[in-house]
């Protein structure tokens, strides 16, 4: 399964390392480099080949500055797709390097380069081996090796994800219009998931926020929607909806099983359990709740105290209401079914007949002052 082999000094040529079975707990390669009090080095150690298992190349560079039983700066650079957490440790007086891979048809060659520390010798670099093994219970300095990749310029990513050296990262998209453009395809799809809780993961598409595209082919039809999802089931969701062109556009607001119960139209008309707003910028389907209602109405009903206001008599109001069944000047009962009522213009139009209402008392009041002089 490997081979050792040494080069010429400085550079190493270590392991050629194969395997046809799935690894069991992964490769550890044994080197021969010294770990403990003294020891010190600053190797860079070289992974490559290809894994079978997955398609992927294996092209990894591993540095890190090792002194007094401490891993300084450790870091790992892959140049392919193959990215497996690396584990740096002790064992036995000498340095493991644990590779956490379990993926079968594993081929790579392991080198090194080093040079002009204390334990940078050419017999550090000879004798490794590579074997399917975890750390011993008794290693000791394990340290977790952390990936480091700089890109300069646009770099093109497995399935359709870009990075611009303008700071655009693209996915689904080759030429990225901002810092984050994720793109699909595919209508009526979940683009982006912005957070997922545990709860509920096993049904369906989980418990989430998530971003939904739709589809923009007609007028009224869900463009994006912002969703909460519930143990796989649509909870709430704000959606924008296409207008009949390039503007026109509304929004929905959705609540319990995921159906609409409040929009924002495209003329900024609110309508509360209705889809018609009709031309009210407020329209509401049911009953309001509130501590207080101020209308601003101009125009009142302080007319009927002018001196030029003709008071209607009595016989005319009472003509008045044998012929149509309400008080002149107020709504009947079908209008107000048909057209409604405003109101504030109503609370003017019953001030003003309890205005009337006390002009005709003081009448009253005037011709019971003068009987009563008469009387005396």
């Amino acid at each position: 399964m490997l081979a050792a082999r040494v080069a010429s000094a400085q550079s190493y040529d270590l392991i050629n390392y194969y395997i046809n079975s799935v690894p069991s707990n992964g490769v550890k390669i044994k080197t021969n480099l010294p770990s403990g009090t003294g020891a010190s080095m600053m190797p860079t150690i070289f992974i490559k080949g290809y894994c079978y298992g997955n398609a992927t190349t294996i092209n990894i560079t591993l540095s890190f500055y090792y002194y007094n039983n401490l891993f300084n700066f450790p870091k790992a650079s892959s140049a392919g797709s193959f990215t497996p957490p690396i584990t740096l440790a002790q064992e036995n007086g000498k340095i493991v390097i644990f590779i956490d891979s379990k993926i079968n048809y594993q081929r790579f060659n392991v080198s090194a380069y080093a040079i002009g520390i204390q334990s940078e010798i050419a017999a550090n670099y000879s004798g490794w081996t590579a074997v399917d093994s975890t750390l011993l219970s008794t290693a000791s300095s394990v340290t977790s090796v952390p990936y480091a990749n700089r890109i300069e310029g646009t770099a093109f990513l497995p399935d359709s994800i870009t990075a611009t050296s303008d700071g655009r990262f693209g996915i689904s998209t080759l030429a990225p219009k901002a810092p984050l453009d994720i793109n699909t395809m595919m209508p009526d799809s979940m683009t982006a998931i912005v957070s997922r809780l545990p709860e509920g993961n096993t049904s369906g598409r989980g418990t989430f926020l998530g971003v939904h595209a739709g589809t923009t082919t007609a007028s009224g039809n869900t463009s994006f929607s912002i969703e909460h999802y519930f143990y796989g089931l649509k909870n709430a969701s704000i959606n924008f909806v296409r207008g009949n062109s390039q503007q026109g556009g509304y929004l929905t607001f959705s609540t319990n099983d995921g159906s609409e119960k409040m929009r924002l139209d495209a003329s900024g008309n609110v309508g509360i359990g209705t889809t018609s707003t009709s031309t009210y910028k407020l329209a509401v389907n049911g009953t309001i709740g509130a501590k207080k209602l101020q209308v601003t109405q101009t125009g009142w009903a302080d007319f009927v105290f002018h001196k030029d206001y003709v008071l209607p008599s009595l016989q005319e109001v009472a003509e008045y209401i044998d012929t149509h069944q309400h008080l002149p000047g107020v709504p009947s009962a079908q209008e107000v079914a048909e057209k409604g009522i405003d109101v504030g213009e109503m609370n003017k139009i019953l001030l003003q007949k309890v205005e009337e209402l006390t002009l005709y008392l003081l009448q009253q009041q005037k011709r019971i002052e003068e009987l009563e002089k008469k009387v005396k």
